[in-house]
């Protein structure tokens, strides 16, 4: 679907000479880079003690900061970097994960806001691939008359203990507040996420209508009465991490994906595996396993979304993607037959966060079926407010 140069129509687009070099540069350094990072993967995956500068491809490509800041150079220098720092409302915020941020893309709006968590496997921040994604979606719905403030949430990642689960619901948390202090209706808010941002969409969906049982952690969320968010989109999303090929073949199977299956398995039980580092605060670890893992929650977890948090939800999956299987079982069972407008839609030929993947090449999808079919919804969503 990457190398597919044709447009809608049909018709053969002709690739300039920006795309030839973006193409030239993911050969000879972003694809050397994330060969580095597969052979070193035994070694970042295993390692219990935090280092300041982690060995890992984030390491090398810089912080989510400083992909923003690059991509900001590029895309609206005129704008510059706006960036909110969070929490507000203290301190060095000691033993809480680094200081969280939200990254604007194009002009801070708050009339209707998209969320968007990024995806990363709980270990790298968000990318200039995502971010150009963002603009391009932004500018198609400017054409069309609607102004979305689009926010990114840069959370804590990597192998720092102070990032350990469940510090990035807390940070979702924080950013809502922001939101909202900033006068956003929840009606006029959609929130977005992709791979393990799409569990983290699931789990402040978790967290909305089953606060979190240690409140001291994540303290509970609530919404002004009667207002509902105006959609919730997962992206591939990553729901089961500690036992990944239970759900069916694809987590081993699908070599094609783009998600290494080693890498991801070990990131998904590094991450799960924090969940002990809360022993002390509740008896019962089983407790927030929900949460972690949304897959493994109790099929009627999410029953009441449809009345009290959300008005429409959309979960989208690529066929040849390694997480196609577990993604599935989730909306089928934990979804669907709770809420009246969900949508499950799984893209023939697609891969792990196939909507983004155009991205590392072109400021625009040489061709992606499902592309235009997110953003209307979205764009839907905000229309009919």
């Amino acid at each position: 679907m990457i190398a597919d140069n044709r447009n809608r129509d049909g018709k053969t687009i002709s690739l300039t000479w920006i795309n030839y070099v973006s193409i030239s540069l993911f050969f000879t350094i972003n694809l050397p880079l994330a060969c580095i990072q597969t052979v070193l993967a035994p070694f970042i995956f295993r390692s219990n003690r935090y280092n300041s500068k982690p060995l890992t491809l984030q390491y090398f490509v810089g912080s989510g900061l400083d992909q923003y800041q690059r991509w900001v150079k590029k895309y609206q220098p005129e704008l510059g970097a706006l960036v909110v720092e969070l929490p507000l409302d203290s301190g060095d915020d000691e033993g809480r994960g680094e200081r969280v941020r939200l990254f604007w893309i194009g002009p801070k709006r708050t009339e209707k806001v998209l969320l968007y968590f990024p995806g990363g496997a709980y270990t790298f921040q968000v990318t200039e691939m995502m971010l150009r994604f963002w603009k391009y979606a932004q500018s198609e719905w400017e054409k069309q008359g609607l102004e979305i403030g689009i926010a990114v949430l840069s959370y804590s990642v990597g192998s720092d203990p102070n990032a350990a689960f469940p510090i990035q619901l807390f940070q979702a948390t924080q950013a809502l507040e922001y939101l909202l202090s900033e006068g956003c209706n929840p009606s006029n808010i959609q929130i977005v996420g992709d791979s393990a941002g799409g569990n983290l969409v699931a789990q402040f969906l978790s967290h909305m209508v089953h606060p979190f049982p240690v409140s001291s952690l994540v303290p509970p969320t609530n919404l002004p009465p009667g207002t509902r968010f105006r959609g919730a989109f997962m992206i591939s999303p990553w729901v089961s991490l500690s036992n990944p090929n239970q759900w069916g073949p694809t987590f081993r199977s699908k070599d094609y994906d783009v998600a290494v299956y080693k890498n991801l398995q070990e990131a998904g039980e590094r991450y799960v595996n924090t969940i002990s580092n809360i022993k002390k605060e509740i008896d019962d670890l089983s407790q927030v396993v929900p949460y972690a893992e949304p897959v493994l929650a109790p099929d009627n977890w999410y029953s009441d979304l449809h009345n009290t948090v959300v008005d429409r939800i959309l979960v989208t999956a690529g066929k040849e993607e390694r997480l196609s299987d577990q993604i599935q079982v989730f909306f089928e069972q934990k979804i669907r037959p709770y809420h009246a407008d969900a949508i499950l839609l799984v893209q023939d030929g697609g891969i792990h966060d196939d909507v983004f993947m155009d991205f590392l090449f072109s400021d625009t999808p040489l061709e992606n079926g499902l592309t235009p079919v997110v953003l209307e919804w979205i764009a839907k969503g905000f229309r009919t407010v």
